[in-house]
C-alpha cells in the first residue's frame, strides 16, 4: 500500500536521479567548441594538430580560430606546428575506432601516416551535423601543368561512429580535388566547402576528423575544419523540465493530503 512517505520518498529519489541526468545530458548535449574558439577543449587530439588564429584564419563565421590537422613534417613544410609529428596510420585507425586497413580502404596506395581529431556528442534523430572545411597540400594537383599522382594522393577524411557500433570514414578531398595557390605555408589549397547530413537516429555519436599521407610521407598536407555543429531536428524534453514537472507533481500531492487533513 502506497503511503505519502513512500510517495514522498519515490519523488524525492526521482528529482535526484534527474538532476544526475541532467548533469550527463548538459555536459554533451550538443558539439562542443565547434567553432575552436577555446582552443581543443572538448577535443581529442593525435598527431600535428594546433588551432590558430592567424595565416589559418577561417573564412567562415565569425570566429578566428580554425583547427589545423596536418601530416608535417615533409620536405617542403619541415617542421610541425605543434611540435608533434604525425603518427602511424594504424594509431590513427585505433585513436577514431576504426577497424584496421580502413584508411587503406578509402587511398589509393598504403595509407602512411597522419593526424586526427575527434569529440563525442549528443545528437537527436533528424538533427543536422555540418563542418566547414579546406584541404592543403605540397603534393602535385590538378591546377595549371600539374597533374596528380595516384601513388602520392594525400587525402583529408572524417569519421562518424554512433554510440559503440562500428565506425566508418568518408573521403573529403584529395589531390584530384580542384585546387588554387595558398597563402598558407603550403603550396596549394581547395576552396572552403561544408558538408551537412542528417543524423538517423538519437544518441551518441563520435566524430573525428583526418589528413593523411598517402604513398609516402615526403610532402606534406593538411585539413583546416571549423564551424562543427548540430542543428534542428526533434528536441527531446530538457532534464530541468523533467524536473520541474516532478517537484510540481510532488507539490501537487502534498498540497492535496493537506486538504484531506483539514477535513477530518
Amino acid at each position: 500500500m502506497l503511503t505519502f512517505k513512500s510517495v514522498q520518498h519515490s519523488a524525492v529519489a526521482s528529482v535526484i536521479g534527474l538532476l544526475g541526468l541532467f548533469n550527463a545530458y548538459s555536459s554533451q548535449a550538443a558539439v562542443l567548441n565547434g567553432d575552436f574558439e577555446a582552443g581543443f577543449s572538448g577535443y581529442d587530439t593525435i598527431g600535428d594538430t594546433i588551432v590558430h588564429t592567424g595565416i589559418f584564419e577561417s573564412s567562415y563565421g565569425g570566429g578566428n580560430s580554425t583547427a589545423v590537422i596536418s601530416t608535417t613534417p615533409g620536405a617542403e613544410v619541415d617542421f610541425t606546428f605543434s611540435g608533434n609529428p604525425a603518427v602511424s596510420a594504424f594509431n590513427l585507425e585505433t585513436f577514431l575506432g576504426l577497424n584496421a586497413g580502413s584508411l587503406n580502404a578509402i587511398a589509393t596506395n598504403n595509407a602512411i601516416e597522419g593526424s586526427a581529431i575527434r569529440q563525442t556528442f549528443y545528437g537527436n534523430a533528424n538533427d543536422t551535423l555540418s563542418f566547414d572545411f579546406r584541404f592543403l597540400t605540397d603534393e602535385d594537383v590538378l591546377l595549371g601543368h600539374n597533374s596528380p599522382n595516384s601513388s602520392f594522393n594525400d587525402l583529408a577524411f572524417f569519421t562518424l561512429q554512433f554510440n559503440d557500433s562500428q565506425s566508418y570514414v568518408f573521403r573529403l578531398a584529395d589531390t584530384y580535388s580542384n585546387f588554387t595557390d595558398s597563402y598558407t605555408p603550403f603550396i596549394y589549397e581547395t576552396n572552403g566547402q561544408n558538408r551537412s547530413f542528417s543524423l538517423t537516429e538519437s544518441g551518441y555519436y563520435t566524430i573525428g576528423f583526418g589528413v593523411l599521407d598517402v604513398g609516402d610521407e615526403s610532402f606534406a598536407s593538411s585539413l583546416l575544419v571549423d564551424n562543427v555543429a548540430v542543428v534542428g531536428g526533434e528536441p527531446v524534453p530538457e532534464p530541468a523540465s523533467l524536473i520541474g514537472l516532478t517537484v510540481f507533481s510532488l507539490g501537487a500531492f502534498m498540497k492535496r493530503r493537506h486538504g484531506q487533513k483539514a477535513k477530518v
